[in-house]
C-alpha cells in the first residue's frame, strides 16, 4: 500500500504570503485614511453652509446687517449675530410709566410728555429731557453694540443728542439733517442723506467689533473699517440734558454683536480660496449680509471658495441675494 507523499509549507512561501498581506493591508489602511479625509471635507462643507445658512436667516428676521467670519490661521468660522438685550416701546403702564422695558429691564423718562406716536403713545423731548435706560452689559471681550430708535425732530438749534453710551457711543443728529454714529475713534455721518424736521426716521448704529455702519430707514448711510474701544457697563441715555433731542422718540433697542456657534475644521481640512483672493493680513475673511440679507456689495454678485483636505475639495458659493449653494 502506497501513501502519496506530503509536502509542507517552506519558508519562502510563507513570506510571500505576508508581504501580500501586508500590502493589502497597506492599501486598505490608505483608502480608508482617504475615505476619512472625504468625510471631513463633507462634514465641514454642510456646517460651514449651515453657519451661512443662519446668518442669512438672522438678517431678514431682524432686519440688522450679520456677518460670518473665515478664520484662516485658526482654522474655524464663527457668526456675528445681533442679540437684543434691551427694547422700550415707551407706551404707559397702567401707573403711568412710560418706561417699562422687555427683558425686565425698565427705563427713568424724565422731563417727558406723552404723545400720539407713528402707533400708540410715544414720548416727547423738549431738548433737556431724557430717557436713562439700565447699563449695557458686557458679555463678551469682543463683543460690538447696536442702538437703533425712531424719531421725530420737531425743533432745535443745535446738534442734538440722540443716543449715547458713556461717552463712547453715540448717535447725534447735525443741524443740516446729518445724522453722526460713533463709537470710540470711529465716526461715520450720513453726508449724502439728511433728515428734514417733522419726518419720523429710523436711525441704526452697528459696530460689529470690525467695523461701524450707519443705516437711516434701513439704507446704509455710511460706513468705517476699523476697530474701536467702547466702556461695557455704561447706561444708555437717548437725549441729553444739554444738547438733547428736541422732537418725539419712540421704539428704542440696544443689542449687542457676539461671536457665536464657532466651529473648527478638522486638523486635514483647510480653506482653500480662488486664484485672485488673498485673505486679510490678520487671516479673517468676514462676509457680511445686509439688513435685508443680501451679500455685503464688497463681494459683488456672489462670493465662493471650497473647503478641502488631500484627497477631496467641495465649493461654497454666496449669490447676491444670499443663498447658499453647494
Amino acid at each position: 500500500m502506497s501513501f502519496g507523499s506530503r509536502r509542507g509549507v517552506t519558508v519562502l512561501e510563507l513570506l510571500a504570503v505576508i508581504v501580500i498581506m501586508s500590502m493589502l493591508l497597506g492599501f486598505a489602511v490608505y483608502y480608508m485614511q482617504g475615505a476619512n479625509q472625504d468625510l471631513g471635507v463633507h462634514a465641514s462643507v454642510n456646517h460651514v453652509a449651515g453657519l451661512f445658512r443662519l446668518a442669512h436667516q438672522h438678517a431678514r428676521t431682524t432686519s440688522s446687517p450679520a456677518w460670518v467670519v473665515l478664520d484662516t490661521r485658526g482654522n474655524a468660522v464663527h457668526v456675528l449675530l445681533k442679540e437684543t438685550v434691551g427694547e422700550w416701546h415707551l407706551e404707559q403702564d397702567p401707573s403711568g410709566n412710560p418706561g417699562q422695558g422687555a427683558f425686565g429691564r425698565d427705563a427713568v423718562v424724565q422731563g417727558r410728555k406723552p404723545v400720539q406716536g407713528r402707533v400708540g403713545e410715544r414720548v416727547e423731548l423738549g431738548g433737556s429731557g431724557v430717557i436713562r435706560c439700565p447699563e449695557v452689559p458686557l458679555q463678551d471681550p469682543a463683543q460690538g453694540i447696536a442702538l437703533e430708535l425712531w424719531f421725530l425732530r420737531t425743533g432745535g438749534r443745535s446738534r442734538a443728542i440722540l443716543a449715547k453710551v458713556g461717552n463712547d457711543v453715540e448717535l447725534a443728529a447735525e443741524i443740516n439733517g446729518e445724522v453722526q454714529a460713533r463709537v470710540g475713534g470711529l465716526t461715520v455721518r450720513s453726508a449724502g442723506l439728511r433728515v428734514p424736521l417733522d419726518a419720523w426716521c429710523h436711525a441704526q448704529l452697528i459696530y460689529s467689533g470690525r467695523d461701524l455702519r450707519l443705516f437711516l430707514n434701513r439704507v446704509p448711510a455710511g460706513m468705517a473699517a476699523g476697530a474701536a474701544v467702547w466702556a461695557a457697563g455704561q447706561p444708555l441715555i437717548v437725549g441729553d440734558a444739554k444738547s438733547g433731542l428736541v422732537g418725539i422718540v419712540d421704539e428704542i433697542r440696544v443689542g449687542l454683536i457676539l461671536p457665536q456657534e464657532r466651529f473648527a475644521l478638522p486638523a486635514q481640512v483647510t480653506f482653500d480660496f480662488l486664484p485672485g483672493f488673498a485673505p486679510p493680513a490678520d487671516g479673517f475673511v468676514v462676509v457680511g449680509y445686509d439688513g435685508e440679507g443680501r451679500l455685503d456689495p464688497a463681494f459683488g454678485k456672489a462670493f465662493s471658495f471650497g473647503i478641502k483636505s488631500s484627497s477631496d475639495r467641495r465649493a461654497i458659493t454666496i449669490s447676491q441675494s444670499g443663498s447658499v449653494q453647494r
